[in-house]
């Protein structure tokens, strides 16, 4: 029996390896937090997700963000199918989060899917959103360093 190879990284924050379905997890997260047409020669790559955020949350408004993010997330990570997805409160105040679940193919980078594993995660709808409107208010620029 040959061995998993799974996808080995590092956390964005930390910068402490990530492998597995932990990376897959942040791999999502850059997906759904990342506007389209902002990544030099992968304009295709993100989500519009933020365009849909000052809605009201109405069943349309809700079915165009579940296609936005299942389009986004199996366009852009071979190693995740996306089984489930419904809004959740993450915080008192009403923060909006996601939980989803599916199917975690480990080696589905690699075109292999008969190595297969359901899991589920939840995560902030707007995580970055916050960090930028936060971080502004301190003078704090992208990179995270404050600003000269």
């Amino acid at each position: 029996m040959q061995a998993i190879r799974y996808r080995t990284g590092l956390d964005r924050n930390t910068f402490r390896p990530l492998t597995g379905w932990a990376h897959v997890q942040q791999s999502i997260a850059v997906i759904w937090t990342t506007r389209l047409l902002t990544r030099v020669m992968r304009l295709s790559f993100g989500s519009d997700v933020r365009s849909w955020l000052a809605e009201d949350l109405t069943p349309e408004t809700a079915i165009g963000i579940y296609d936005e993010l299942v389009t986004a997330v199996h366009t852009h990570e071979p190693e995740y199918r996306i089984r489930d997805l419904q809004f959740v409160s993450l915080t008192r105040e009403g923060g909006l989060g996601l939980k989803h679940g599916g199917i975690y193919y480990p080696e589905g980078r690699l075109g292999n899917y008969t190595i297969a594993q359901p899991v589920a995660a939840s995560l902030p709808l707007a995580a970055r959103e916050g960090w930028y409107r936060r971080n502004a208010v301190l003078g704090v620029g992208t990179t995270g360093r404050a600003a000269a």
